[in-house]
C-alpha cells in the first residue's frame, strides 16, 4: 500500500506560472484578435468570424501532432521551450501592423501551442506515480492557474489593446509568454525528476546528413507557420479536412473497440466507442457555441451592450472576463458538490451532466431576449451579459471536467492516446464551426466586391505597382503618418495612421468616408452625395488606381480632416473611419425616402437603424441557438438510458 504524502512537486509551482503566462498569451491575443480585424484591419463581421473560427480551430488541434513528436522524438522540456518561444514570436509578428504579419503570427501561435499545450500538462502528470492520492489536487491547482492567465488578459490585454493600442495588448502577450518562458527555464531543476523530459534516442539520431529528428523537426515547425497562413486564409478547406480526420478516427475508433472485444471475449469495447464519439459530437455543439465568446458575443457587447459604470466605459474585449472570473468562483463549490452528491446517491450519471451543461448555455443566450425587452436606445444593460457568462460557465463546469476523464475511462489502454487525440480534434471542429456560426450575425464592409482577373479589392499597392511595371514600392509614398505636432494618445495614432502598402479595400473605405465628410461640409442631399459617391470611387484596374490623379489629393484631404477633427474634443469629433465602415452600409436604401434630406440627417437615420437591425439581428441568431440546445439537451435526456448502457457501467 503506497505511502500517502502530503504537500505537491516543488515543480507544480513552476508549471503553474508557466501555464498562466502562457493562458495569458493565448488569450491575450484571442480576446482582441476579432476587433482588431474588424476595427484595424477593417474586416466585415462575417470574414473576421470565419478567421477567427480558423485560427482556434487549428490551435486545438495542433497540440494532437505536438503530443506525438515530444513522445517520440522531442522530450516535453524542449517541446514546450519550441512551443513557448513560437508563440512569443507569433505575438511580436502581429505588431507588424498588416494582414501578413497577422497571419504569420497566428500560424506561429498555432505551431507553438501544439508544442506547449500538449506537453506541459503531461509533465505536471509525471510528477505524480499513478497511484498517488495528490495527483487530482495538483491537476485543480494547475486548472486554477489557467483560469488566473485567462483573468489577467481578458482584463489586463483587454484593457491595454482597446485604451492604448491593439499592437500593445499583443505585445504585452508577447512578454507575458517570455516571463512564461524564463519561469519554465529557470525552474527546471524543480520538475527534473518527471520521466520523459529529455531527448529520446529516436529523436537523436541522424536521418539526413548530419541532421537528427529534433533538428529536423524544429525547422519543420518554422515550416509549417506558412501551412496555418495559407489555411487560416482559405479557411473553407478546413471543413474537408476536419470532417475526414473525423471520418477516419471514428472508424478507426469502433475498429478498436471490435478486436478489442474479440481479444477479451467481451461485448463492450465498440459499444464504448460509439457512446465516445456520440459525446464527441455533443461537446462539439456545446463549444461550438460557447466560443461565441470570442467573436458574435464580443461584437454584440461593442455594439449593443451599454457598458459604462459609474461613468467609466468597459472596454468591448473585457467582458470576456466574466467566464474565467465565474470559473474561479464556482470551480470550487461545484467540486464539493459533485462530492456531496455522490455521498447521497444523487450525482447525475455523464449523459445527464452533458445535458445540464447545454441547457444552462442555452438559457445564457436566451437571456439576450430579455436583454432587447429591457434595452434602451438599442443598448443592452451589461448584467445581461454578466448572467449570461454565468449561465455559459456553470454550464461549461457541468461538462468540462468531467470529458478528459471520461476519454480515459471508455477507451482501451492500447487506443488511449487516439482517443484523447479524437477528443482534442473535436475542440477543433467545435471552434471551426463557433467561427461560422458568428458569421451568421455578422456584415460585411469594406471596399467594393468588383473584381477582375489579377486585381481584387485585396491587392495592394505593392501588386498594383507590380503589375503596372513601372513603379516600386520604395519609391512609393506611405499614405499618412501623423505628424508630431499632433496631440494624440498613440492608440488614436494607430487608429489613423495609413501604411504605405495599402489594400484597394482600405483605399476605397478612406475615399468613401472623405466623400463623406467633404459632402456633410457642403452641406448637400442624400441622392446627391450618393451620385458623387458612385462617380468617384469605382475602381477596376492597376493603372485606373496607380496613375489617378486624386492618389495626391486624397492623401493631402485627409491629413486636413484627421487634423482638424484633433483639435476638437472627443464628443464633437466627427464620425471615424472604422465607425464609417460599420453604419455605411444600406445607406444608399434611405434614397427612396430621404432623397432630399441633408446627409447629415440621413446618417443619423442610418445610424439609428443600424443599430436597431444589428441588435435584432443578434437577438435573433443568439435566441435560434438557444432553442436549438434546448432540443438538443431535451434528446440527450431522452436518450440517457440508452447511451448509460453504451457506456457498460463508466460513471
Amino acid at each position: 500500500m503506497s505511502e500517502v504524502k502530503t504537500g505537491h512537486p516543488d515543480g507544480l509551482m513552476t508549471l503553474f506560472f508557466s501555464e498562466m503566462w502562457e493562458r495569458f498569451c493565448y488569450y491575450g491575443m484571442r480576446t482582441l484578435l476579432t476587433l482588431y480585424l474588424v476595427k484595424s484591419l477593417m474586416k466585415g463581421d462575417a470574414e473576421a468570424s470565419l478567421i477567427y473560427g480558423a485560427y482556434t480551430g487549428l490551435v486545438y488541434a495542433a497540440p494532437i501532432l505536438g503530443g506525438r513528436m515530444a513522445d517520440q522524438y522531442l522530450g516535453y522540456k524542449y517541446a514546450v521551450i519550441l512551443g513557448a518561444l513560437l508563440m512569443a514570436l507569433g505575438e511580436f509578428l502581429i505588431l507588424g501592423g498588416n494582414e501578413f504579419f497577422l497571419y504569420a503570427g497566428m500560424g506561429a501561435l498555432i505551431v507553438g501551442n501544439g508544442y506547449f499545450k500538449a506537453n506541459i500538462s503531461t509533465i505536471v502528470g509525471k510528477l505524480y506515480e499513478d497511484d498517488d492520492p495528490r495527483r487530482d489536487s495538483g491537476f485543480t491547482i494547475f486548472y486554477i492557474g489557467i483560469n488566473i492567465g485567462a483573468l489577467l488578459a481578458t482584463t489586463v490585454v483587454a484593457y491595454v489593446g482597446e485604451t492604448y493600442g491593439f499592437d500593445k495588448g499583443f505585445g504585452l502577450a508577447g512578454i507575458g509568454m517570455l516571463l512564461g518562458t524564463f519561469i519554465f527555464w529557470s525552474g527546471r531543476k524543480k520538475y527534473a525528476a518527471a520521466p520523459g523530459l529529455e531527448y529520446t534516442e529516436e529523436g537523436k539520431k541522424k536521418v539526413v546528413g548530419p541532421f537528427n529528428m529534433i533538428q529536423l523537426i524544429t525547422v519543420g515547425s518554422f515550416a509549417l507557420i506558412p501551412l496555418c497562413y495559407v489555411l487560416i486564409l482559405n479557411n473553407e478547406w478546413l471543413n474537408l479536412i476536419f470532417l475526414g480526420l473525423f471520418i477516419l478516427i471514428a472508424i478507426s475508433l469502433i475498429k478498436a473497440g471490435i478486436n478489442e472485444d474479440k481479444s477479451m471475449g467481451t461485448s463492450i469495447w465498440k459499444d464504448r466507442m460509439i457512446s465516445l464519439l456520440i459525446f464527441m459530437v455533443i461537446n462539439i455543439t456545446f463549444w461550438a457555441c460557447f466560443e461565441q465568446a470570442g467573436t458574435s458575443l464580443t461584437l454584440f457587447a461593442d455594439r449593443n451592450v451599454d457598458r459604462e459604470i459609474l461613468g467609466w466605459e468597459m472596454p468591448a474585449s473585457m467582458t470576456q472576463f466574466f467566464n474565467p472570473f465565474f470559473i474561479i468562483v464556482f470551480g470550487s463549490l461545484f467540486s464539493m458538490m459533485w462530492i456531496k452528491l455522490s455521498s447521497i446517491g444523487k450525482n447525475p450519471n455523464i449523459p445527464m451532466k452533458f445535458a445540464f451543461g447545454i441547457i444552462q448555455l442555452a438559457l445564457g443566450f436566451l437571456l439576450t431576449y430579455v436583454g432587447l425587452i429591457l434595452s434602451e436606445n438599442n443598448l443592452v444593460p451589461l448584467f445581461i451579459v454578466m448572467f449570461l457568462y454565468m449561465l455559459h460557465t456553470t454550464g461549461e463546469l457541468f461538462l468540462s471536467p468531467i470529458g478528459l476523464s471520461m476519454v480515459t475511462k471508455l477507451s482501451p489502454k492500447k487506443m488511449a492516446g487516439t482517443a484523447m487525440g479524437a477528443w482534442f480534434l473535436s475542440f477543433a471542429i467545435a471552434n471551426l464551426l463557433g467561427g461560422q456560426i458568428a458569421a451568421l450575425t455578422g456584415s460585411g464592409h469594406g471596399g467594393n466586391s468588383n473584381e477582375s482577373e489579377g486585381f481584387s479589392p485585396e491587392t495592394t499597392i505593392e501588386e498594383a505597382l507590380s503589375q503596372i511595371g513601372d513603379k516600386d514600392l520604395e519609391t512609393w509614398p506611405s499614405f499618412y503618418e501623423a505628424p508630431e505636432d499632433l496631440e494624440v494618445s498613440s492608440k488614436e495614432r494607430k487608429e489613423i495612421e495609413i501604411a504605405q502598402n495599402i489594400t484597394l479595400s482600405k483605399y476605397q473605405s478612406i475615399k468613401e468616408w472623405v466623400i463623406m465628410r467633404n459632402s456633410l461640409e457642403n452641406d448637400i442631399s442624400l441622392s446627391e452625395y450618393m451620385n458623387s459617391k458612385t462617380d468617384q470611387v469605382q475602381i477596376v484596374d492597376a493603372n485606373s488606381w496607380i496613375n489617378n490623379e486624386d492618389w495626391e489629393g486624397l492623401r493631402s484631404r485627409y491629413a486636413e480632416l484627421v487634423y482638424s477633427d484633433f483639435s476638437l474634443s472627443e464628443k464633437e469629433r466627427p464620425m471615424s473611419l472604422s465607425d464609417w465602415g460599420y453604419y455605411k452600409g444600406g445607406l444608399e436604401e434611405l434614397t427612396d425616402t430621404y432623397a432630399d434630406v441633408p446627409l447629415q440627417e440621413a446618417i443619423l437615420v442610418q445610424m439609428e437603424n443600424v443599430q436597431e437591425s444589428r441588435l435584432n439581428k443578434y437577438v435573433s441568431v443568439f435566441t435560434t441557438i438557444g432553442m436549438v440546445l434546448l432540443v438538443i439537451a431535451f434528446i440527450i435526456i431522452l436518450l440517457n438510458k440508452k447511451l448509460e448502457k453504451l457506456m457498460h457501467g463508466v460513471k
